[in-house]
């Protein structure tokens, strides 16, 4: 590996460069690239700016405020811009407060999530709308749902009541009353913790229990649904608030739900005074009831809309930018036409790396060791993260982290032996060894491993994964400890006689792993789901676990195609976290001699590079040696042939002309960009092989999608046939 330069923050201080407080169009316009001028200086009315990964939407929309107050538009405080976690709405306020044309005399812009700002309109209006009715806020709806699921005739555990909550909430952000939930749900194939019907009871239950005293408990979602109430039924709130507000700004806005869409219009009423900021491509919690369509379809629903691309990318070398753009292109024909195709604006690169794994511990312990040498080259801990699909994921880089003295900090949750669930079956398992009969039994590793196994029945460790997101959570949770614990027995504590770890030694290790985790630390690398790391960035990114399964999720492949591509989607955003180093990984088994049946991930079929399968993406076992070969029969491959994938026997010597002919067609074809993003040396070699006549032959081929073959297709047929 290179010595690490530290990065040239010339794109970052670019972006972060605030406006002196002088004021003036020039100052707001300063530094400005043509599409987020073009941006800024958008005239009034409904604007759509599109803005990629990296581009700088923060700053242009505060630019575009500030261009809106300098220019005499509105008044600051006539300014309402919303966004959806209290984090962006405080870096919204924060850069406004910076610039020079909102200082005292202006009044201030509110910089708002969307329930914060609802709950502030609702109690200055709340008399006027309501009358005398009291109400409170329910912060907290554990114990109203717990106490709506037992009048149904249902205890609910912990996991239960989160997965009905979280139902409720999207039911609720997605406008679906109770009489309706159960046919909704069934049609959108809603994962659901217990029978539709009986959510649908639990959710009637609930509404009706925070109206039955005599204060009335709103929660979140309710804030919303009664200040629009408000807004559309009493004619002097609305006229009053219209009044105090005239010009909007929304935030991420192919994250906004029915319910907050449904606000937002009654907060403009006739007016079409309306900024919006999102990117389609980042659209990853539909099933939280977000509407991407909403963003899709903007000039539709309103006359004469203007729409920007921001697709200049400060954030990400050109190398990581070009592997992203190759990630999402395969995606879903709805999502083109408000798609963005980014440009990389940095000095190049290292290109991404991929790398396969005999298995989960082999790929913690890679990752780790990577980690390393970024941080002895000069990356600082800080500037790095690990990021995977679920929580479970999160032991064995722990672990592998700890044996580098690493210091970590998992972000939006526990460390895995922090966790309950954990915590629980550790006592348990540390009973069961406690039992004289069971500790002192002459058992087999694969006795021992199912002893263990079936002691987290009662836990939560059913023989099949259960339905609801939290539940299905802490199931893995559990499954990845027993696999920890199968592992453990596994493992020969005599030499001699090769046998395994007993009951007792097995959770002595399991303690002792436990026991050695690092307290989190600030400056430690993150660890994180992709879905937590969502507008964060590091210099270093690792996105472990890349296999068809994981990346997409199995009951993502179960739901079908849109599921997947939101899985697309998630992936997308996990890549675009990386400013100048990625690895993307997988492991061919779960544990160490455990059958080898995973595939990459399928999403990454139009990145698989010429260069990284070469040098990178190279099955690796104890040894570190190479042990590809003949993608037929898996013999040798001659030197001459490198890249070509086929040993003599499998291929002649006019395929191989062939081979070469294509790869110099396709440096051609490529120009500057990564030969790897037209094919990739696998895929040209299947085509030198199999002489496809025609685009149907063509298309049968592995890593030739429908946009590649739009694209390329003719082009190889013709030299084909040549």
């Amino acid at each position: 590996m290179t010595a690490h330069v530290p990065w040239e923050r010339r794109g970052r201080a670019q972006m972060a460069a605030q406006v002196k407080p002088t004021g003036g169009l020039s100052n707001i316009l300063d530094g400005l690239d043509p599409q987020q001028r073009e941006a800024v200086l958008a005239p009034r009315g409904p604007v759509c700016i599109l803005a990629g990964a990296g581009t700088g939407k923060t700053r242009t929309i505060t630019r575009r405020i500030a261009y809106l107050v300098e220019q005499g538009h509105v008044r600051a405080d006539q300014v309402l811009a919303v966004t959806f976690t209290s984090r962006a709405a405080g870096e919204l306020r924060s850069r406004l407060a910076s610039l020079g044309t909102l200082q005292a005399g202006t009044g201030t812009v509110q910089a708002r999530t969307f329930h914060a700002a609802a709950l502030r309109n609702l109690r200055f209006f709340w008399q006027r709308a309501y009358g005398d009715t009291q109400w409170e806020l329910l912060d907290n709806k554990f114990r109203a749902v717990a106490q709506s699921a037992r009048r149904t005739g249902l205890d609910a555990g912990t996991d239960m009541l989160r997965d009905l909550i979280s139902e409720i909430d999207w039911a609720k952000s997605s406008l679906v009353p109770p009489d309706a939930y159960a046919e909704r749900a069934r049609a959108l194939e809603r994962d659901t913790p217990v029978r539709r019907e009986q959510v649908a009871e639990i959710y009637r239950t609930y509404e009706e229990l925070k109206v039955a005293g005599e204060v009335r408990l709103l929660d979140f979602d309710d804030l919303l649904g009664y200040m629009a109430t408000a807004l559309e039924e009493v004619p002097d709130i609305a006229r009053e608030f219209r009044d105090r507000y005239r010009c909007f700004v929304v935030d991420e806005f192919q994250d906004i739900t029915p319910s907050q869409e449904r606000l937002l219009r009654a907060w403009l009423g006739p007016r079409n005074d309306l900024t919006v900021v999102g990117d389609v491509n980042q659209t990853i919690y539909t099933f939280a009831g977000a509407e991407p369509n909403y963003l899709l379809r903007f000039g539709a629903q309103h006359d004469n809309a203007v729409q920007v691309k921001l697709e200049s990318d400060y954030r990400s070398t050109p190398q990581i930018v070009d592997f992203a753009n190759g990630v999402i292109k395969g995606g879903s024909k709805r999502f083109q036409a408000a798609g963005l195709t980014l440009r990389g604006m940095r000095a190049p690169g290292p290109l991404p790396q991929l790398a396969e794994y005999p298995d989960e511990d082999q790929e913690a312990a890679g990752v780790a060791a990577e980690i390393a040498e970024l941080i002895a080259c000069g990356v600082a801990a800080s500037e790095i993260a690990v990021l995977y699909r679920v929580n479970s994921q999160s032991e064995r880089i722990e672990a592998a982290l700890d044996s580098q003295g690493i210091s970590y900090l998992v972000k939006g949750g526990e460390g895995f032996f922090d966790r309950p669930e954990i915590k629980q079956a550790m006592t348990v398992f540390v009973r069961l060894a406690g039992n004289p009969d069971v500790a002192a039994a002459d058992t087999t590793p694969q006795e021992v491993s199912a002893r263990m196994r079936a002691a987290l029945h009662p836990v939560g460790l059913t023989d099949a994964e259960p339905s609801g997101e939290k539940a299905r959570d802490k199931w893995r949770a559990l499954d990845a400890l027993a696999g920890l614990a199968e592992e453990l027995a596994a493992q020969p504590v005599d030499p001699e006689s090769g046998a395994g770890r007993t009951l007792s030694g097995v959770v002595a290790a399991l303690r002792e792993r436990a026991s050695a985790r690092h307290a989190p630390q600030t400056d430690g690398v993150t660890l994180a789901t992709i879905h937590a790391a969502k507008g964060l960035e590091w210099d270093a990114v690792f996105l472990i676990g890349a296999h068809e399964g994981n990346i997409p999720i199995s009951h993502a492949i179960k739901k079908g195609p849109e599921a997947v591509e939101e899985e697309r989607r998630l992936l997308y955003v996990g890549v675009t976290r990386a400013r100048e180093h990625l690895y993307v990984s997988w492991a061919k088994a779960r544990n160490p001699g455990g059958r080898a049946t995973r595939q990459p991930s399928g999403l990454l079929d139009e990145v698989m590079p010429d260069e990284l399968r070469a040098e990178a993406l190279i099955p690796r076992g104890n040894s570190g040696k190479r042990t590809d070969g003949c993608k037929n029969c898996g013999s040798d491959v001659p030197p001459d042939r490198k890249g070509f994938s086929y040993c003599s026997d499998c291929a002649t010597d006019a395929d191989y002309e062939m081979f070469d002919r294509l790869r110099s067609w396709r440096r051609d074809v490529a120009g500057e960009k990564p030969v790897y993003t037209v094919f990739s040396n696998d895929t040209l070699a299947a085509i030198a092989v199999a002489r496809p006549a025609n685009t149907r032959e063509l298309g049968r081929i592995k890593g030739i999608g429908s946009h590649k073959l739009d694209a390329f297709g003719p082009a190889v047929l013709t030299l084909l046939a040549e």
